[in-house]
């Protein structure tokens, strides 16, 4: 159970998948449980699709914060 939780499992899909549960911590293929699994793995990736587009905004919103603050000297002719 411990391991589900760490990959990203909300409880209420954990509880689903206690029956197909062994006891080295591995589920046996039940019907649906591999569905479940790719379908919260999906729902992962889309999340940390979400969070580097986030990511990426700040740090180019910081850069130009920076740059704004720090405005680089006039060059000579």
């Amino acid at each position: 159970m411990r391991a589900l939780l760490a990959a990203g499992l909300p409880s209420r899909l954990i509880r689903q998948l206690l029956p197909c549960s062994e006891g080295d911590g591995g589920l046996r293929a039940c019907p649906g449980v591999l569905d479940k699994l790719r379908a919260q793995l999906t729902a992962l990736d889309e999340k940390a699709d979400e969070i580097a587009r986030a990511r990426a905004l700040l740090e180019r919103t910081i850069t130009r914060t920076t740059q704004a603050a720090d405005p680089q000297p006039a060059q000579l002719h």
